[in-house]
């Protein structure tokens, strides 16, 4: 088959076009796929034993000690919430036009059995389960469905309605998926025993009295064997005092990874294996327009359209 010798710019601009679309296809696909494994392979940890870094939780997301949380639209109670407002613009060829939107960024708090964890969504990738769209003729909801008679009566009555609302939630006490960066606050320090002893040693040397008590031959000076029995006796001392502390109560939080690129930070009520078959669904498609793309490619340089 022979080659096209002469392509026009219009020619060209398509081709290039076509090029981008593949390579974007290509990349996006793989990354989906990535992402699929990495959601079947990645075991879940139990947030009392995790480990540090990134790891993958199951448990239920429940409200911190506060305030509870409530979606501003509707006004339910929920962990986490998006919302978007859109105005009915008839002369526009979208015809609805965004006026307001807003995501929570608000700590709440995943339970397993072992513990909790808190949580900071703030840049998390969330599929929530709650997802609501009603309309009103104010810029703010005035209710929100609760029955499928609304939804219908809602959508007879679209057409003389100016507002469109939509709100996603993560309501309280719902099971929740989640894929993040895992850390322990506030938990790691605690003196050590070199340092309490040179500590103490350095505080006897000030107690001159005490100090005398070592010198058992009487001779008016410390030996080393009496100093080393001093380093004993401070070693010992240090050693009660720190089991004599309680153990500082531990704050676990997952959050967005700060490190690697390709850590995707998760937050989903839908189940791991809903999310795998997703992300493997939309890898496939994405294949199957990068083979779309390419072929269109080969066609239109060897000329046949």
């Amino acid at each position: 088959m022979q080659v096209a010798n002469h392509f026009s710019q219009g020619d060209w601009f398509f081709i290039t076009v076509l090029i981008i679309g593949a390579i974007a296809c290509l990349f996006a696909a793989l990354r989906m796929f990535h992402r699929a494994r990495l959601i079947e392979d990645m075991p879940t940890s139990k947030i009392r034993s995790s480990p540090q870094g990134y790891v993958e939780l199951f448990g239920t997301a429940k409200w911190m000690e506060g305030p509870e949380i409530q979606a501003p639209l509707s006004g339910l109670p929920c962990v986490w919430y998006s919302f978007t407002v859109e105005e009915y613009v008839p002369q526009s060829k979208q015809k609805w036009r965004r006026i307001n939107s807003g995501v929570s960024d608000q700590l709440f708090l995943l339970e397993d059995d072992t513990g909790a964890c808190v949580v900071d969504p703030d840049d998390a990738e969330v599929t929530p389960t709650s997802s609501t769209t009603w309309y009103g003729n104010e810029r703010i909801g005035p209710r929100i469905h609760t029955s499928p008679l609304d939804v219908l009566t809602d959508a007879l009555l679209q057409s003389g309605q100016k507002y469109r609302y939509t709100e996603k939630r993560i309501d309280v006490y719902e099971s929740l998926y989640a894929i993040g960066e895992f850390c322990s606050i506030g938990t790691d320090y605690r003196q050590s025993i070199k340092e309490a002893v040179l500590e103490k040693l350095r505080a006897l040397k000030r107690d001159k009295e005490k100090l005398a008590s070592y010198d058992k031959n009487q001779d008016g000076t410390i030996d080393e064997k009496e100093w080393e029995q001093a380093r004993m006796d401070a070693k010992q001392t240090a050693v009660e005092d720190q089991l004599a502390k309680p153990l500082p109560q531990r704050m676990h939080m997952l959050k967005k990874p700060q490190t690697k690129k390709y850590q995707p930070f998760l937050l989903s009520t839908k189940s791991e294996s809903h999310i795998s078959r997703s992300n493997r669904i939309f890898s496939a498609g994405l294949a199957s327009l990068f083979i779309l793309f390419t072929a269109s490619i080969f066609l239109k340089i060897t000329g046949v359209f």
